[in-house]
Formats: C-alpha cells, sequence, structure tokens
C-alpha cells in the first residue's frame, strides 16, 4: 500500500506539472489548493477503507502516515508554488537592487500598486468566505470570522500554551 500510495503521489505532482499547469484554474492559489484538497480527500477514504480491511498490517498507524505524508506533500507543493510565482517580496528586493545599481532612489509606486491590489484581493477573499464585512472605510469581522478567529486563537494556545496575547498580535 504505501509503495501505492508513493506511485499515486508521484502521478499526481507530474499530472500537474505536465498537463494540469497550462490550464488557468490551475495557475490560482485556490484552484491548487482543490486540486489538492481533493486528492487528500480521496486518499483519506481509500486510507480509511485499506485500514479497516487490512487492520494488522495498515491500520490506524498506516493511515496516519499516508495522510500526513500527503499534507507534507501539499503544504510544500502549495509553498513552492507561491515562491515561483515571484512574490511581492521578491519585487521589493528586485527593484532595491536595481537601485542600487543605478545608483538611484527606488520607485516603490509600482510596487505599492501591486499591494493595494493583493490587499484588495485579500479582503475581497475574506468577505467571499463570509469571514468579514465593510462598511464605509472600516471592516468588521462577521459572526463566522470571530468564530474562526476564535479556533484560531484556541489553536495557536494549544500549540503554544506559553504564548501570551500579545505576542500573537
Amino acid at each position: 500500500m504505501l509503495t501505492a500510495f508513493a506511485v499515486y503521489l508521484a502521478a499526481h505532482f507530474l499530472v500537474y506539472a505536465l498537463l494540469l499547469h497550462h490550464l488557468v484554474p490551475f495557475r490560482t492559489e485556490r484552484g491548487i489548493f482543490f486540486y489538492h484538497f481533493a486528492s487528500a480527500a480521496l486518499t483519506g477514504l481509500a486510507g480509511l477503507m485499506y485500514a479497516l480491511t487490512e487492520r494488522s498490517q495498515f491500520g490506524f498507524p498506516g493511515l496516519v502516515l499516508i495522510l500526513s505524508v500527503h499534507g507534507i506533500y501539499s503544504l510544500s507543493f502549495l509553498e513552492l508554488w507561491t515562491l515561483a510565482q515571484g512574490g511581492y517580496s521578491l519585487s521589493i528586493i528586485e527593484n532595491i537592487a536595481g537601485a542600487q545599481a543605478t545608483a538611484t532612489d527606488p520607485d516603490f509606486s509600482r510596487l505599492e500598486q501591486i499591494g493595494e491590489t493583493k490587499q484588495r484581493e485579500r479582503i475581497a477573499g475574506l468577505e467571499k468566505l463570509g469571514l468579514i464585512t465593510r462598511s464605509d472605510n472600516s471592516i468588521a469581522l462577521t459572526r463566522r470570522g470571530s468564530s474562526v478567529a476564535a479556533l484560531l486563537h484556541c489553536l495557536l494556545k494549544w500549540i503554544d500554551p506559553g504564548k501570551d496575547d500579545s505576542e500573537a498580535a
């Protein structure tokens, strides 16, 4: 089963690298997330069925293993994809390096536009998920947003019980 899982992960990567990365939906963070989420769900179901039928050879520890490896693979994939996009931080570094090479001041106007666009997109995404609401020039958490924030706060406290609230902000 573990060999089959390793082959599956390799095939999952190759399908994206050779075919899907050309398609517009798979060029977005959301598309890639859902590609990996669907894979993790199918892997979890297949692993659960195998764990229930082959308890002595695979069982619950095997299920935890394949889900953990899939999680590491998916998070690594998303992180590398994000880094490969160049990103805002790399644009800042490139702008500063170019200005130093020509002994001029960096032109941050284009970067400000990129930053404003990124901020608008993030806020629109949070609003679309129903986590925030906008009114005039303010943004507030919705009931759902407050619940998610509380859940994340509890998770942070569980992970690092010694961290106080001022460090988390």
